[in-house]
């Protein structure tokens, strides 16, 4: 099995590699820290291990062209972002399983043999779910626009633009307004950011 390993942390590319070759012998483990190092060995690659956090991109972005680009090459998700909606997203963009990096190394192995993940939580809404307005408002997060600026863009009360926030939180199963912000910018950058490969 061919593995490729995107991680920009050193210490965790390093220990990633041992399990790997550990656990599945006969194995070939590839890393990169960006997803520009990573691109000439998608071709290569039988499994790509993917953190959502890198310095060039957005990780749901890059699984999103991979997924384009490589239909048949599976992509594990491993990240510290471990938040219902975060596992739905990569789900949505093609993940094949989602990994947080507090489960167990066992977890990982199944997932990169087998292909089958740890449950998302089933019966989550999903992005389809929410409203044109609650849509609208998580793309303007996303961009970087404030609460005024988004009640001034879409035509509404600043007030109405919290209550949609408010929303977002329960249906995407964020804890916090920091959870949904950074929540916003992976799903604004997937949807609409310039490509990394190009």
């Amino acid at each position: 099995m061919n593995v490729l390993v995107v991680e920009d942390h050193q210490l965790v590319r390093e220990g990633l590699v041992r399990l790997l070759r550990d656990a599945l012998p006969g194995s070939e483990v590839r890393v990169a820290a960006t997803a520009k190092e990573a691109d000439p060995h998608l071709g290569w690659a039988e499994r790509l291990l993917l953190d959502l956090s890198l310095p060039d991109t957005h990780g749901l972005r890059m699984l999103s062209e991979v997924n384009e680009r490589f239909p048949d090459l599976p992509v594990i998700i491993l990240t510290a972002h471990d938040e219902t909606a975060f596992r739905v997203r990569a789900r949505e963009l093609g993940a094949a399983a989602f990994l947080s990096k507090n489960d167990s190394s066992e977890a990982l192995i199944h997932a990169l043999a087998e292909l089958s993940g740890p449950d998302d939580g089933g019966g989550v809404p999903r992005m389809e779910k929410l409203s044109p307005t609650e849509r609208e408002v998580i793309s303007l997060l996303g961009e970087g626009l404030t609460n005024a600026q988004i009640a001034e863009k879409l035509g509404i009360e600043e007030k109405t633009v919290y209550t949609h926030r408010r929303h977002l939180m329960y249906k995407l199963g964020l804890e916090n307004a920091q959870a949904l912000l950074r929540f916003a910018t992976l799903y604004y950058m997937s949807s609409e950011g310039t490509h990394w490969s190009r």
